[in-house]
C-alpha cells in the first residue's frame, strides 16, 4: 500500500526543483474516517483514507462500488463532513467550517457535475447555466460575459436557446459541465461523468475536460469513474478499495505506460508489473461496467 508521504508527492515539484520547499497541495486529505449508520448496523465508508490534489491537475478516482469514491467527493465538496481526519483545502480545514460557512465554501469554491444531469427541462441550455449564479444572486455583467464563454469553450452557443430535451446526451453533458464552471470554482467535482454516454459523446466530454484544466491552469478537476479510459486525460490516479487508497498512478508513471502500451517488450521488469496491475484493476472496472449495461438492457426488455 502507499504510505502517506509518497501519495503527497506531486508531479509539478519534480518539472520545478524550487517549489519543493513552500509548495502545498491544493487539497488534503489526512486520515479520514466516515461511518453510516443504517438502523443499528455501521457501515465504515472511509477508513482513514489519505490523498492530495493539485492546482492544474486531473485526479480520477477509482474503485469497485461501495469503497468510499462518491463518500470522498462529496467530503471535499461539503456536502457531507468525515467523523474524523481532517480536510485541508487551500490551507484551510473545512471540518471545522460552520453549516453556513460551508455553504459559502460549496458556493464560492466548488462546481459539480454529476452523471445524472441536473438540468431544468423547462430552462434552455443558457438559462440552465445561469440559474445557479440567479439563485446566489451573483449575476454580474462580468458573470454574464464568463457564461458566453463558456458556451464558446464547451462548443454550443450555437444552441444555447435549445432546450435539454431538444440536445443530445453529450450535448446535455456539456451543459453541465459550463453550468459547474458558471461561479469560476477552483475544484471541480465530477461524479460519472461520462457512465451515460456513447462512445463518441464520451470522447467530447473527455476532451472538454482536459481543455478545461489547460485552460484554467488554477482549477482542479477530480473525477470519480468506473470507466478506465479516463487514464487518458489524467493527470494523476488513485484506487480506493475498502475506504483506503489501495493504488496510486503518478502523471509519470501514466504517461510512461501509454507511450509504453504499444511496445510490450520494451518494459523493464517493474514496469511489466505495474502494468500488469493496472490492467487487472481496468478489468475489474470494466467487468463492474458490462455487469451494470447488461442490468440496464435486461431492465428495457422487461419493460417493453
Amino acid at each position: 500500500m502507499e504510505t502517506k508521504n509518497n501519495l503527497e508527492k506531486d508531479t509539478n515539484i519534480s518539472q520545478n526543483p524550487s517549489l519543493k520547499d513552500d509548495y502545498q497541495p491544493k487539497i488534503t486529505i489526512d486520515d479520514a474516517i466516515k461511518i453510516y449508520k443504517r438502523g443499528k448496523i455501521e457501515v465504515v465508508a472511509l477508513r482513514g483514507l489519505n490523498c492530495t490534489f493539485n492546482q492544474g491537475e486531473i485526479t480520477v478516482i477509482m474503485g469497485p462500488s461501495g469503497c468510499g469514491k462518491t463518500t470522498l467527493l462529496n467530503i471535499i465538496g461539503g456536502l457531507d463532513r468525515p467523523n474524523s481526519g481532517n480536510i485541508i483545502v487551500d490551507g484551510e480545514n473545512i471540518c471545522h467550517l460552520s453549516d453556513n460557512e460551508l455553504e459559502k465554501y460549496r458556493r464560492n469554491k466548488i462546481g459539480f457535475v454529476f452523471q445524472f444531469l441536473n438540468l431544468i427541462p423547462e430552462l434552455t441550455a443558457e438559462e440552465n447555466i445561469l440559474l445557479p449564479l440567479e439563485l446566489s444572486g451573483t449575476l454580474s455583467k462580468e458573470r454574464r460575459d464568463f457564461i458566453k464563454e463558456l458556451l464558446d469553450i464547451v462548443g454550443l452557443e450555437d444552441r444555447k436557446v435549445h432546450r435539454p430535451d431538444e440536445l443530445s446526451g453529450g450535448e446535455q453533458q456539456r451543459i453541465s459541465v459550463a453550468a459547474a464552471l458558471a461561479n469560476n470554482p477552483d475544484i471541480v467535482l465530477c461524479d460519472e461523468p461520462t457512465g451515460e454516454l456513447d462512445t463518441q459523446s464520451k470522447n467530447v466530454v473527455l476532451s472538454l475536460l482536459r481543455s478545461i484544466i489547460e485552460r484554467f491552469p488554477n482549477k482542479s478537476i477530480i473525477i470519480v469513474s468506473h470507466d478506465p479510459d479516463l487514464k487518458q486525460i489524467a493527470d494523476k490516479m488513485y484506487y480506493i478499495r475498502d475506504g483506503v487508497i489501495s493504488h496510486h498512478f503518478s502523471k509519470k508513471e501514466l504517461e510512461e505506460l501509454k507511450n509504453k502500451s504499444s511496445d510490450q517488450n520494451g518494459f523493464a521488469p517493474q514496469d511489466q508489473n505495474r502494468a500488469q496491475e493496472i490492467a487487472l484493476l481496468e478489468l475489474r472496472e470494466l467487468s463492474h461496467i458490462i455487469n451494470e449495461k447488461i442490468k440496464k438492457i435486461d431492465k428495457n426488455l422487461h419493460a417493453q
